[in-house]
């Protein structure tokens, strides 16, 4: 993997994460075509704010040293202002803007375990020198 490779890997997660969430979405809320493409487009952005969410966890924790919570709890109220324009923008009933945002939460992870496990994978391979390498020091015995 070399670094010109990361962009690679986030359009093939982020196709992974969301072409499924956006179709369940669609059908289980009953979204019109212009609905749709709302939700799409927020659940985009929930998935770019996971991979925020998981970049400033790695960097305001020192990669785990420290508990993630209040980080994660000082982005809250930016993810509650996204979820209250994707509500607004759908202009639905409130069940199924409380559904959506379910949606949109589902994407905020999905974004943030990319991240984690992305750059975890980079991190072994910089560290031990390629990916047959790392796996070899993983099998070997303590």
């Amino acid at each position: 993997m070399g670094s010109d490779s990361l962009p690679t890997a986030v359009e093939s997660a982020k196709k992974r994460d969301l072409k499924p969430l956006a179709e369940e979405s669609a059908e289980k809320l009953g979204l019109d075509r212009r609905q749709f493409e709302v939700m799409e487009n927020y659940l985009h952005d929930a998935w770019f704010f996971g991979i925020r969410t998981g970049h400033t966890v790695m960097v305001e924790t020192r990669m785990g040293q420290t508990d993630p919570g209040p980080v994660i709890l000082d982005m809250q109220d930016e993810f509650q202002e996204l979820m209250e324009r994707c509500g607004e923008a759908l202009n639905t009933t409130v069940g199924t803007t409380i559904q959506a945002w379910n949606y949109l939460g589902q994407a905020w992870i999905a974004g943030a375990r990319f991240w984690e496990v992305e750059i975890a994978a980079r991190l072994i391979e910089s560290r031990i020198g390629g990916f047959d390498e790392a796996l070899r020091h993983l099998s070997e015995p303590d």
